[in-house]
């Protein structure tokens, strides 16, 4: 297994790669990838790709980019990332619901818990806007330095 700092240099260095092979304005690029980002954070599981697209469309922003960012937030990350803002929009909220988990975790068993909820829903909602934000704005700072600074950057400079 890599160490962690090798883990994230490989990381950043796919992230690089993938932004400015992207043949498109910077701003825009950075724009789709921060908006992807902010998406990541809500609980729209399953839709979050479409949402990237239409968003980004109407905005034009670019749609790869913003698909790239949605995508940072998977099977791996998801659950301590939705526990995380579960917690955090509960807080906000003011909320004292909980729940419990009865069986194995699974895409099932989250929606079911998501949809069955309103309040579970807007926890995760509230702590996504929350999380999302502050995400999206460093996102935006981070791609858009990426991207121009692509002709400067080599592979092991990271």
């Amino acid at each position: 297994m890599k160490p962690l700092n090798k883990l994230i240099k490989s990381k950043i260095i796919d992230i690089k790669n993938k932004l400015t092979g992207i043949h498109a304005e910077p701003h825009q690029v950075a724009m789709g990838y921060a908006f992807g980002i902010f998406l990541a954070a809500s609980p729209f599981i399953g839709f979050k790709v479409f949402i990237a697209i239409a968003i980004s469309f109407i905005f034009k922003w670019n749609k790869v980019a913003a698909i790239i960012g949605v995508f940072h937030i998977n099977l791996i990350t998801a659950p301590v990332f939705y526990g995380f803002s579960f917690l955090v929009g509960k807080t906000v909220l003011g909320s004292d619901v909980s729940f419990d988990f009865s069986g194995p975790i699974s895409i099932k068993t989250l929606y079911e818990i998501v949809s069955s909820n309103s309040i579970v829903f807007l926890s995760l909602l509230t702590g996504g806007i929350v999380l999302g934000l502050p995400m999206a704005i460093a996102a935006y700072f981070f791609s858009i330095s990426l991207i121009h600074h692509k002709t400067y950057l080599k592979p092991n400079a990271l």
